[in-house]
């Protein structure tokens, strides 16, 4: 590809405080757009409600509030889902967090328009309980009214951004509202998932509230994923939280440059990666005839994310990056024993090592039999 692509350029109608517009390069989308859409034609089951709710609860419950850095796992998840009231689960603050977004998801699924006051009753749902008093006494009928700041690194030398002036949210929101409602030539699953992210960006560049922004901004794209039956791409919360330092680097860039580009083929290339392990997870249930837990559907998850040859071990230090903490013995006998009791991943060898008393840790491997590695579809993943 020449370099022509630098000039092709598409301007939104969503402009920055400096009144730079935003613009994409649609050129340097086109390969990654035309692979999505093949490989969605292959994956036809993808394109329904069903599978949108599968993702919905609790996976993307899970990793939308994991972005944020709360590890809760989906077992637990479960659990409050069932059973919201049950104190003995878990911390209020963490039954709210899930409850919240539990609800909110519900809402956006019975909500077919997304206005200003759609929305501000979304966020009060995704935010109950979540708000310092002062945040709560200090907002507006729809949005803050002070100036928000937003840290992007763990050095606290490091300046944070700072949210749009609060006397300018109901304008840039009007606009943001206006282009989701507009119907700006989307004609395939792909293009409304890039317009999603466009709205995600600006929802996050906005800052509309002072607390719970990231969580509302990616609930609401979801939102005008369902509205317009683009079921796959719910998934993008999962391809974020693995790559999170980019995620806000990319934002970043966007902001600096003007140029959405950055961000969409951040996100398109990842949720690419993402529908590669639900093909595979779901040629592996089709395999061997059994409907998989959704343990088991994490863990083989973990396991497609981590690449390569791995041991119990590693996979317990992975998944206690991204959940609470358990010991090897737990991780090993919720998670990899019922798949190897199943033949869905076999032992490739012991290690010198133990796991835990006289156990031998070990490499696994996913049983190559029950996997459908089709070059055409897979392209991204490594096996």
């Amino acid at each position: 590809m020449s370099n022509n692509y630098l000039f092709d350029k598409t301007y939104l109608p969503l402009k920055l405080m400096n009144n730079k517009r935003l613009f994409v390069n649609k050129k340097r989308l086109e390969v990654l757009k035309e692979e999505l859409e093949d490989f969605l034609n292959n994956n036809r089951y993808m394109i329904n409600k069903k599978f949108s709710e599968q993702i919905l609860f609790s996976q993307e419950i899970k990793t939308n509030n994991e972005i944020e850095g709360y590890n809760d796992d989906v077992k637990i998840i479960n659990e409050i889902i069932k059973d919201e009231k049950n104190k003995e689960i878990t911390s209020l603050e963490r039954r709210r967090r899930i409850v919240n977004l539990y609800r909110g998801y519900k809402y956006i699924l019975g909500t077919p328009n997304i206005t200003k006051d759609n929305l501000k009753k979304l966020y009060k749902i995704l935010s109950k309980g979540l708000l310092a008093k002062e945040e709560e006494q200090r907002m507006g009928n729809y949005y803050r009214l002070d100036p928000v700041y937003i840290y992007h690194s763990l050095n606290i030398i490091a300046k944070p951004d700072e949210g749009i002036k609060s006397e300018l949210i109901d304008e840039y929101m009007n606009r943001l509202l206006n282009y989701l409602n507009e119907n700006t030539g989307e004609k395939t699953h792909t293009d409304y998932y890039i317009k999603s992210q466009i709205a995600h960006f600006y929802f996050i560049y906005i800052h509309p509230y002072y607390d719970v922004n990231g969580r509302t901004a990616r609930t609401t794209s979801m939102w005008y994923l369902l509205n317009n039956k683009a079921y796959p791409y719910l998934i993008f919360n999962r391809a974020i939280v693995l790559d999170k330092n980019k995620y806000y680097r990319v934002i970043r860039d966007v902001i600096k440059f003007h140029n959405m580009t950055y961000f969409l083929n951040y996100m398109l290339e990842n949720v690419k990666v993402e529908l590669e392990k639900e093909h595979i997870i779901n040629s592996i249930e089709s395999s061997i005839n059994y409907s998989l837990t959704i343990l088991e559907r994490q863990t083989l998850h973990y396991i497609l994310t981590m690449k390569s040859l791995k041991t119990v071990c590693d996979f317990t230090v992975y998944y206690n990056r991204h959940n609470d903490k358990k010991k090897v013995r737990e991780v090993y006998q919720e998670m990899i024993e019922p798949l190897l009791d199943k033949n869905v991943i076999i032992k490739d060898r012991d290690t010198k090592k133990n796991m835990f008393d006289d156990t031998k840790n070990f490499v696994y491997k996913i049983n190559e039999k029950y996997v459908d590695n089709n070059p055409v579809l897979i392209k991204r993943l490594k096996l």
